[in-house]
């Protein structure tokens, strides 16, 4: 507690400072200078070093760009300045003759270009100059390549190395995926057996959109269903420096950045509309006021709706499970004579129905030691069946599989529909100050609500059956503010901060069949928790400059602090229910957790077109929900024994950006070999029958192997772009709750020894450039991977096939089509195709207990196709 309370003090600290700065900046009346930086594909560049000089009297000021890419030097005499920027592994930018008048507020775009041409449209995966942290940026282009243009949130992180998505809506915005990184997953996951289910942290726009605590979808990918808003995609591998780290930051940070609002005058719209299969619809404007009387604000606004591809079942009509998704963005930003201040607001929310699992092989009376039972596509049948009477299946019932009733077949609305819901709101501030010529400083703070409905109505086990109807609506609220300072020293720039916050978090399920008198508020079983979290986080880094800055040498040291409070309050929150039927008996409880988290990066310029990069770093995360008493029997908990998840991340590579021979014009390659051990991981398994408590077993992993990514342009028309990953992922101890054997050794489940991405990409212009096309095909392979079985808790060696994906797309720009006074930026239209050759493949897959189709006996596998081959057309055009 009195960690806690010194951590609280630090950041009311911080912000009465940022009160007290902000209130003395407005008063400063001197000319200024703000630019933001970026490289041509408009990504925004932080840590860019940035020098001015007063041609005058020969005054030197520095400063450094922030996160947004943006800097301000203030309290400006008039007269007439050189400007220079500069940043490892990118060209020197230097602009003379700027002149400034007294009161002046002068605000312009500075662009640096990276050493190699092809980097500059393409995704670059190499140590972070300011850290050493290995880091991937993904362009609008690189988004548009691998997503395409109705393509989600997650699957545009694919085109980062060592990143693969899997779900059960194919690439669609309005289908929940889950995301891995390395083999450490996050995001929603259908099945059990992940290590780390939620092992990254997500931000939008450098604000986190993480639940704190819940064991599964602490992050979903439904949260963004306008891809469109998205500028581009920062992705931080492993802990990452103390200054990006977050509380789920085991496995690696992703920001996604919105389009912002514009520093320059001049107020635009840009519209787009795109069409494609299964009655795919997305609609998205962006307006942007351009700076105006010191103000500039944007308002984006995007919806986008489709219907399932699992419509294949044969002989009988099926669900189309139709799905839509909304987003708003608005956000206004001030420049002051020192800093600028930006208040931000989201709103985002899905609606989908998601079909079911299917038998990878039919389920008769034959194949389960003639038990009787048969899956069919009018129910279940046989003795397993919940009716007084259980008959034989209809003559005209099929046996449910893939192999029988169709690959992408899927159940009737009638026996079997699951409706979600999820919403995200966030509402945050920022403020970056230029306290004076080297000391800067950024403060965010942020509000944000989560919801989820989780609504499913089953008729497939027949009449009788008590938990036919589940409802399930969890809610969080979370507040938070993530300060740091920044000092600029000759040969050091030292960053001191850090990050409280504060959570609150209901889990409420009921099920219940109205046939049988039971109902939401008088359920046949029940439970629900609440949660608080506190957590904080205080850093020290120092970013060291040796050897005319060819060697950055980045220690650090974090404190973390975790604390949670846990209630069992079922029978409050239903009070009609019957105490027996609440499964979950843990009572309240609460821990703290206090560690300390060492790290240290370096980074060295052998040659020009030479990096060598290394990172250590050792950081923990909070357990979630369920190993506090979430869905747990009594005798479940020891919280005596519980302790923080621990991770220690080591990890090296190089980068090289000069090709071999020069006919091969452009190149850069950077390989990176890693290796995370995670210790004390509580993994839930959670069985589709939620009237049986969670099962938790206690392991330990290691995540290792090595990361390629490379770039190559022989000419300004052509260009290669690929990814891959090799790793070998395993657990180093697994003992399920109640079981002595321990599967230490085992392959850890759902994730990938291979991973690949390959991108063609070219330009075709007409001689009277008035019409440009960019054709692109990319191949996505993802290995084998291993299933995990509910029968024992447990991981196994058995193997689900791996599969490979090509994608095409072709933007055409048309130049000049529409009048000049009206035309704000070329017309763009664009065609893509989402797995042009139409492989079968089946990216989710596990053993079964029997729970989710009401057998008796479980040991058969249930899979999600992935998506058949989807059209879609995009027109893109702006407006002044």
């Amino acid at each position: 507690m009195k960690t806690m309370r010194l951590m609280m003090k630090i950041c009311v600290c911080f912000s009465l400072l940022q009160i007290v700065a902000t209130v003395a900046a407005f008063g400063q009346g001197s000319a200024s200078l703000r630019a933001s930086v970026s490289n041509p594909s408009g990504t925004r560049i932080a840590g860019a070093r940035v020098a001015l000089t007063d041609e005058g009297t020969g005054v030197l000021l520095k400063s450094l760009t922030g996160a947004d890419g943006s800097f301000t030097i203030a309290n400006l005499v008039a007269g007439t300045y050189d400007l220079a920027v500069t940043m490892n592994g990118f060209q020197d930018y230097a602009q003379k003759g700027i002149v400034l008048t007294n009161g002046q507020e002068l605000s312009f775009q500075v662009t640096i270009r990276t050493n190699s041409v092809a980097q500059s449209v393409t995704v670059t995966a190499e140590g972070s100059p300011e850290t050493s942290v290995t880091q991937a940026t993904i362009s609008r282009k690189e988004i548009a390549g691998v997503a395409g243009p109705f393509g989600s949130a997650a699957q545009a992180l694919t085109a980062a190395p060592g990143v693969f998505v899997y779900g059960y809506g194919g690439v669609a915005a309005t289908a929940r995926s889950e995301v891995v990184v390395r083999g450490i997953k996050a995001g929603w996951s259908s099945v059990n057996g992940d290590a780390l289910r939620n092992g990254v942290t997500f931000l939008f726009d450098g604000i986190p959109m993480n639940n704190m605590i819940s064991n599964n979808g602490q992050w979903q990918t439904t949260q963004i269903p306008i891809l469109d808003m998205i500028s581009d995609i920062n992705v931080d591998y492993g802990p990452g420096a103390p200054s990006n780290r977050f509380f789920d930051s085991i496995g690696g940070t992703v920001n996604y950045i919105p389009t912002q609002p514009k520093l320059t005058p001049g107020a635009s719209i840009a519209f787009g509309t795109d069409y494609g299969s299964y009655n795919t619809s997305i609609s998205h404007f962006i307006a942007n006021t351009g700076l105006h009387k010191g103000w500039s604000g944007l308002l984006a606004f995007g919806y986008a709706s489709n219907d399932t591809f699992r419509v294949g079942t044969t002989g009988i009509p099926t669900f189309n499970a139709p799905s839509s998704g909304y987003a708003a963005f608005v956000k206004v930003e001030h420049p002051f004579e020192n800093g600028t201040i930006s208040l931000g607001y989201y709103h985002g929310r899905n609606t989908e129905f998601r079909p079911n699992f299917l038998p990878l092989v039919p389920i008769t009376p034959a194949s389960n030691n003639n038990y009787g039972d048969a899956v069919t596509t009018a129910g279940l049948y046989g003795p397993d069946q919940q009716s007084n009477n259980p008959e034989p299946a209809p003559a005209n019932a099929q046996y449910y599989s893939q192999a029988t009733s169709g690959f992408y077949s899927s159940l009737q609305e009638s026996l079997w529909y699951k409706h979600i819901k999820t919403q995200s709101d966030i509402l945050y501030g920022k403020l970056n100050l230029q306290l004076s010529p080297r000391l800067t400083m950024s403060s965010d703070m942020w509000f944000r609500h989560g919801y989820r409905l989780h609504d499913r109505v089953v008729n497939f086990y027949g009449p009788n059956y008590p938990v036919g109807h589940e409802y399930y609506d969890p809610t969080s609220n979370t507040i938070g503010n993530n300060t740091h300072m920044v000092l600029a020293l000759p040969h050091d720039q030292v960053t001191i901060g850090g990050y409280w916050m504060h959570g609150d978090y209901q889990n409420p399920v009921a099920t219940f069949n109205p046939a049988l008198g039971t109902s939401v508020t008088s359920p046949s079983f029940f439970n629900s928790d609440h949660l608080y979290n506190d957590y904080g986080f205080l850093f020290l880094q120092d970013r060291i400059d040796l050897l005319n800055k060819k060697l950055i040498v980045t220690p650090g040291a974090a404190e973390q602090l975790f604390r949670t409070d846990y209630f069992n309050n079922g029978l409050a929150q239903f009070p009609n229910g019957n105490p027996a039927n609440d499964p979950e008996q843990a009572p309240a409880t609460h821990k703290n957790f206090l560690e300390f988290s060492p790290s240290v990066g370096v980074q060295y310029l052998a040659l020009d077109w030479f990096t060598i990069h290394g990172n250590y770093a050792i950081t923990y995360q909070n357990p979630t929900d369920s190993a506090f008493g979430a869905n747990r029997p009594t005798t479940g908990v020891n919280i005596a024994l519980l302790k923080a998840t621990k991770s220690v991340n080591g990890e090296g590579g190089f980068l090289v950006t000069k090709c071999p021979l020069a006919i091969m014009g452009t190149c850069s390659l950077d390989a990176t070999y890693f290796h995370d051990e995670i210790t004390n991981i509580n993994i839930v398994t959670q069985l589709a029958q939620v009237s049986l408590p969670a099962s938790v077993a206690l392991a330990s992993a290691v995540y290792n192997g090595i990361s390629l990514n490379f770039d190559n342009a022989p000419t300004s028309y052509f260009q290669i772009h690929g990814n891959a990953i090799i790793q070998h992922d395993y657990f180093l101890s697994y003992l399920p709750s109640g079981s002595t054997t321990n599967y230490g050794g085992y392959p850890i489940s759902n994730s990938p020894r291979y991973t690949t991405n390959l991108g063609l990409t070219s330009v075709v212009k007409t001689s009277n450039h008035k019409i440009d096309l960019t054709p692109g095909l990319w191949w996505q392979y993802v290995g084998q991977r291993y299933l995990f079985t509910n029968v024992t808790n447990a991981p196994t060696e058995q193997t689900v096939p791996g599969y490979g994906v090509v994608n095409f797309n072709m933007d055409g720009t048309l130049n000049g089509l529409l009048p000049e006074w009206f035309q704000k930026k070329p017309v763009t239209v664009s065609f893509g195709v989402e797995n042009l050759l139409n492989k079968e493949y089946n990216p989710t897959a596990y053993i079964t207990s029997g729970g989710y189709f009401g057998t008796s006996f479980g040991g058969y596998t249930l899979v999600d196709p992935g998506a058949p081959r989807e059209y879609i057309v995009s027109l893109n055009f702006g407006v002044k």
